[in-house]
């Protein structure tokens, strides 16, 4: 098997993107119009950091999968697994799936469903785990999976309300 790398998905990479350049330019303006520099803009800059952070975490995130293994590049850092050495593979279903993946030593993934090509991740991990590790239901988990997009859905929003207001105060 080729290596596969899997990324963000571009949708919600690109809604971060926004999101990330209205906040922005939101707080940009506020601090031009308090004045310049002051505690206040100190403020709106610390308002900023945890989008902006969240938006270069997701520029980074990868899952990487060959023949030796998988390798996870999160927000806490990257994660090796060897398909030998994995304990258990979970999946959380809801609004937004989440894959957990835990080996002998404790160590554990996560993976969302940000991920491009989320059911494929799933069935290439399928093909390369044994079975006594999966859960009973991967299956049906991987057959029923659908992409929600409600939370993604929300950022653009909330940047398109972000631009609006910003046109209006020009």
């Amino acid at each position: 098997m080729d290596r596969k790398i899997y990324r963000t998905d571009k949708f919600t990479f690109l809604g971060y993107a926004l999101l990330v350049l209205t906040y922005s330019l939101f707080f940009g303006l506020l601090v031009v119009r308090s004045g310049g520099v002051s505690i206040n803009s100190l403020i709106f800059v610390l308002l900023v950091l945890p989008v902006a952070a969240y938006f270069f975490f997701l520029s980074r995130k990868k899952v990487i999968i060959d023949n030796e293994g998988i390798k996870v590049f999160g927000i806490t850092g990257k994660k090796e697994f060897k398909w030998r050495d994995i304990q258990e593979v979970s999946v959380s279903a809801g609004r937004k799936y989440f894959l957990f993946i835990a080996d002998k030593e404790g160590k554990l993934a996560v993976i969302d469903d940000s991920t491009e090509n989320f059911k494929e991740l799933l069935q290439e991990i399928k093909k390369k785990v044994s079975p006594n590790k999966l859960p009973e239901n991967f299956d049906s988990v991987i057959n029923s999976y659908r992409r929600s997009y409600g939370s993604i859905i929300l950022i653009y929003i909330a940047s398109l309300i972000l631009l609006f207001v910003l046109f209006q105060s020009l």
